[in-house]
């Protein structure tokens, strides 16, 4: 029998997702026969990664993982489980690459504007992630949600400080208060919520239930005086709940007057909160959690709303709706962690927050609920290197076929518009030896006569026919093989024919890449005219510019001023309000011992609101222009707000106190600020590197995989309709998985695609 041809369109992690799920077992490997058309010279997406010439690693952005990536997780073991690797490569296990961070400060803002931070550790939890069947039933989910909550309370103490100026110090007044204790006529609990808890504990009296004992000691008291008191009566509850209770899917039996006893408790809590100091910690934190849960509980619980139909509703509104102080919301650090974790902002504007609001519940929810071992884990290398080159080498040894420096131009339908029938590349550059085998990797010597695999900043030119003459043009306009605004023509063009080439296609690039921005038509523009579906799609769902730094310091964090470890920060100064000391990633850059190594490098980065991503591809300015504009921005956030975070990185001038230029490592030892035009600044202002926005109203128009409107093109990236439609790692990866299973037919589960959709798992 024939295989079944399927050409992928681009390189991204969804697009190697769906290549992963169609050629991962014998089975498949001898149903499908898979190619993969990437422009450029490496995969990876927004992903992708390059060694410049001193070996430094250059990313799109910060890039971590987060606990509940369950499908990422469980991918990228399976990889590595298969991947036939050199014993010498210095990563041979997930685990080489993928290690636990814990310690997440939270930006704020002092009275009279000075920047600080909340000092925030995760605790170690129970796990590992990649399991298979880690979704909680909603009880399970609220009990997280409510412990949270109590936590608050039980680790009072450890609110009472902040990082100011780099240090970690104790400010009287504002972060050391006592703790707040209910009205008078409240400290009871009211009769019927008591009986009713009473209740709720002799009905699970046949089961294991953890909490039964504590539960039942609390309700012969029935006294809640404090905050905490109500904290823990109301985690004990839905905690006996939640264990008492199977955790199958539909089995969900908690009954509607105890989600309404919850709620009353949290409000009690609510009331004793707002008599904390207007910018306590507690009080920041709680007036976005409490709100939050109350919400999860009315529509999730109470009322059966899913996710997809509450994003209709901006994230902000949705927790006014349930309780939460508009103002405070509005100043709370603790709620605009969400937004700048998922770079949630219209058009890249950080003034304009706007994120769906069952989307954002099913976020914040995995993230206090579903995480396994850590909440966060970083990369110890670029990850190019230590998740797509595996990945890369992985589909080679499984039969996929990669063809690099293929530009998609555009799709073709059939005479009927309901099949693909051809789509056109653009052949970027010819090889040297006349071929069409790209060998895109290089090695990286590293001590101890280990190596890793890594991609190079820009391509191989030794493999590249004319390498003198497309770099000569690229240098014009500093743009790239990858840019929307290249310099360089194609060489040539390639259709690939239905029947012949392929017989199903896969949409797996950026939805920048795809979407109308201005007069000039796009790849996809005989979809759009085809199908009203396609073109409200793309029409109505926005992309996000955003921008980044990589600095390479001299001196380590104490050096800089900055004493309480290493951090991965969220919510600081905007524009660059996201930074990570990523010192692990210095070994796979530079040798021990060797002289001048910096001693720590920084990812910051932030979203960024900039008309360039519409501009037309003729309009060959746009990469400088686009660069000039991001150094100036960093170089004036560098100088205004360092010095908060890294005091000893300062100088005082004319001016007054500025940023000490000196302090970037520089191998072409500039002067003042020259020396950050030799960091890596990047203006993610291609329109496939730009995220696409989950903003209130959007979900009615994602497509599902198979919702083409087309019957042999499948759409694979983090703009699919997943049941999880925000942009992240583990949504790009199930919307591959979806895609492989749709084309396949072969079962595949997928973890969570139906969370607060409809069923628990």
């Amino acid at each position: 029998m024939a295989k079944t041809r399927v050409a992928i369109l681009g390189g991204g992690v969804g697009a190697l997702t769906t290549a992963h799920f169609l050629s991962d077992t014998d089975e498949k490997r001898a149903r499908y026969d898979v190619t993969i058309y990437q422009m450029g010279w490496r995969l990876g997406g927004k992903g992708a990664t390059g060694r410049d010439q001193w070996n430094r690693i250059q990313e799109h952005g910060l890039h971590v993982w987060f606990g509940f990536y369950n499908n990422a997780f469980k991918m990228i073991q399976d990889v590595f489980d298969v991947w036939k690797r050199s014993p010498d490569n210095t990563f041979q296990s997930w685990r080489d690459v993928l290690k636990p961070q814990r310690f997440t400060p939270i930006g704020m803002v002092l009275d009279g504007g000075k920047p600080a931070y909340w000092p925030l550790s995760w605790p170690v939890l129970g796990g590992e992630p990649g399991s298979a069947n880690v979704m909680p039933t909603l009880p399970q989910a609220i009990a997280s949600l409510v412990g949270v909550v109590r936590d608050v309370f039980e680790n009072w103490d450890e609110l009472s400080g902040l990082i100011v100026d780099g240090k970690l110090v104790h400010i009287d007044g504002r972060t050391v208060a006592p703790m707040p204790v209910l009205p008078a006529d409240r400290q009871v609990l009211p009769a019927p919520l008591a009986t009713r808890f009473a209740d709720a504990i002799r009905g699970w009296k046949n089961r294991e239930v953890r909490h039964l004992a504590q539960a039942e000691v609390l309700v012969k008291g029935a006294a809640v005086t404090t905050a905490k008191d109500a904290a823990v009566a109301a985690h004990r509850l839905i905690r006996a709940l939640a264990d008492g209770q199977p955790s199958t899917a539909g089995a969900a039996t908690t009954p509607v007057e105890h989600f309404h006893d919850l709620m009353t408790l949290l409000r009690l809590i609510e009331a004793a909160a707002a008599t904390l100091p207007r910018n306590h910690v507690a009080r920041d934190l709680l007036a976005f959690v409490l709100p939050f849960t109350v919400g999860v509980i009315a529509d999730f619980g109470i009322e059966k709303r899913t996710a997809d139909s509450l994003d209709d509703l901006e994230f902000t509104d949705w927790l006014i709706r349930h309780g939460g102080d508009a103002e405070a919301l509005k100043q709370s650090c603790s709620l605009r962690t969400c937004y700048d974790t998922f770079m949630q902002y219209k058009d890249g504007d950080y003034r304009q927050p706007n994120w769906g609001a069952g989307v954002a519940a099913q976020s914040c929810v995995r993230m206090f609920a579903t995480c396994r071992e850590s909440v966060m884990w970083n990369m110890e290398a670029g990850m190019g290197e230590v998740i797509i080159a595996p990945i890369y080498q992985t589909l080679l040894q499984n039969g996929v076929k990669v063809k690099f420096f293929r530009r998609v131009e555009d799709i073709g339908l059939s005479d009927d518009r309901a099949l693909v029938e051809t789509v056109r590349l653009a052949r970027q550059v010819d090889l040297a030896d006349g071929g069409d085998d790209y060998q895109p990797l290089i090695t990286v010597p590293l001590e101890d006569r280990r190596f890793l695999l890594a991609w190079p900043l820009e391509p191989l030119w030794d493999q590249i026919k004319d390498a003198d003459k497309v770099q000569a043009a690229l240098a014009t306009n500093n743009s790239s093989l990858e840019s929307h605004w290249c310099a360089w023509e194609p060489v040539g063009t390639e259709t690939l024919q239905r029947g012949r080439d392929f017989d199903v296609a896969v949409l797996g690039i950026s939805m920048g890449g795809f979407k109308s921005m201005n007069d000039q038509p796009t790849l996809a523009a005989e979809l759009q005219a085809a199908s009203p579906a396609f073109n409200a799609m793309t029409s109505n769902i926005g992309i996000i510019p955003t921008l980044s730094m990589q600095l390479w310091c001299g001196p380590d964090l104490q050096g800089l001023g900055w004493e309480p470890g290493q951090p991965a920060a969220v919510a600081g100064p905007e524009p660059w309000s996201i930074w990570a000391e990523m010192g692990q990633t210095l070994p796979y850059e530079f040798r021990s011992g060797e002289t001048g190594a910096p001693k720590s490098v920084h990812y910051i980065c932030g979203v960024w609101q900039t008309g360039l991503v519409a501009r037309p591809t003729t309009d060959l300015a746009v990469p400088k222009e686009a660069l000039d504009n991001v150094t100036n921005s960093a170089a004036e956030w560098l100088d205004a707000y360092i010095g908060n975070f890294w005091p000893k990185a300062t100088v005082s001038g004319q001016g007054g106190v500025g940023f000490n230029w000196n302090v970037l490592y520089d191998p072409w030892n500039g002067t003042g600020r020259e020396r950050l035009s030799h960091q890596i600044i990047r203006a993610n202002v291609d329109p496939t590197e730009t995220l696409p926005g989950s903003a209130a109203g959007s979900t009615q128009y994602r497509l599902r995989t198979d919702a083409s409107g087309f019957y042999n093109l499948f759409l694979a990236g983090c703009w699919v309709r997943t049941g999880f439609n925000t942009s992240c790692i583990e949504a790009t990866v199930m919307s591959g998985m979806q895609a492989a299973r749709a084309i396949s037919g072969t079962p595949l589960f997928i973890s969570g695609e139906n969370f607060l959709n409809g069923a628990p798992l």
